[in-house]
Parts: structure tokens; C-alpha cells; sequence
């Protein structure tokens, strides 16, 4: 069964302990990993004592830094390049100086920021499957449902933002 729709993932999942593990990364970590480093707005940079554009989907850095970020070889990173072009999931840009990747769809994978004054749209939900939400952290006041006797500890820790992504 194909599943439809998108999670957001914020740039900030790159400073939990798991995604910064000593290893050596997938194709498809790899591909997350350009998705968080790619710009979301378009903005200049001092590149090479040049002012530099860099448009929202692109993302300048440079071969070898990859390599290293990654655990890869400059063998393996040119061949994951490689497969993006082919796939028309990037474009990839290189110089002497730099790598600029532009991600082909990136809209596709990240929605733009909404302005002041847009508007969205939202369904009607009432026909359709709900969702349940979960409340781990009132649980142990409503497992002592007015019994005061009852040994359970409240647990006041609230949960860690990262889980909801794992």
C-alpha cells in the first residue's frame, strides 16, 4: 500500500545523538542530509571574496566535505552525484573552488513558507479516518482516577521532540 502525504523535519535533528553517530552514511541518509542542507530562502553568501547568490533548493559546499561528512569515498560521491543527475533529482555544478547541488524538486519535498496574508486550506476532516493523539504525559494522573492510595509516580519529564520523528 503506497502512503501519501509529508512530515516536515526540522535542520535541528542534526544535533540529536543519533544522527550524529560516528558512520558511514546510505544513499538514502545521504539524500535526507542534502534535503536539511539545502537553502529555504534565497540569500547571498561571501564565497571566495565574491558575493555569491544562492537560490532556495541549492546548497554550495564541496565534494571532499562531503566525502567527510558522509564516511565516503571522492570515488563514492562522485557516483551518488552521479545517480542524482541521472535521476533528475539534482543538478550538480562543480568548480575549482566549490560543488553547487540544486535538489530539481525541492518544493516538492519542503513547502514554502507561508507570507502574511496567505491563506491555506484546510478539509473537512469529519468524514474521513481520525487520528488518535496520545497523552503519555497525563496517563498516570488518569490511571489514579480519584484513588489516592494508588502507587503509580507521576512522570512530569516532558518527552524529547526528536521522537516524534523517529
Amino acid at each position: 500500500m503506497a502512503q501519501a502525504g509529508w512530515i516536515s523535519i526540522y535542520r535541528k535533528i542534526r544535533e540529536h545523538s543519533f544522527f550524529k553517530q560516528k558512520r558511514t552514511f546510505s544513499y538514502f541518509e545521504a539524500w535526507i542530509d542534502l534535503l536539511l542542507s539545502v537553502s529555504h530562502k534565497n540569500h547571498t553568501i561571501l564565497l571566495n571574496a565574491n558575493i555569491t547568490s544562492v537560490k532556495r533548493g541549492e546548497f554550495i559546499t564541496s565534494k571532499k566535505a562531503l566525502g567527510e561528512r558522509w564516511g565516503w569515498s571522492n570515488n563514492k560521491v562522485n557516483k551518488f552525484m552521479k545517480v542524482l543527475e541521472e535521476d533528475r533529482m539534482a543538478v550538480v555544478k562543480c568548480t575549482s573552488k566549490y560543488t553547487r547541488i540544486t535538489l530539481v524538486n525541492y518544493d516538492l519535498y519542503q513547502v514554502a513558507p507561508l507570507k502574511k496574508g496567505d491563506q491555506t486550506h484546510t478539509e473537512n476532516t469529519s468524514d474521513k479516518d481520525q487520528t488518535h493523539t496520545f497523552n503519555n504525559i497525563n496517563n498516570s494522573k488518569n490511571a489514579n482516577n480519584g484513588d489516592e492510595n494508588n502507587n503509580v509516580k507521576e512522570n512530569n519529564e516532558q518527552p524529547s521532540n526528536y521522537r516524534l520523528y523517529l
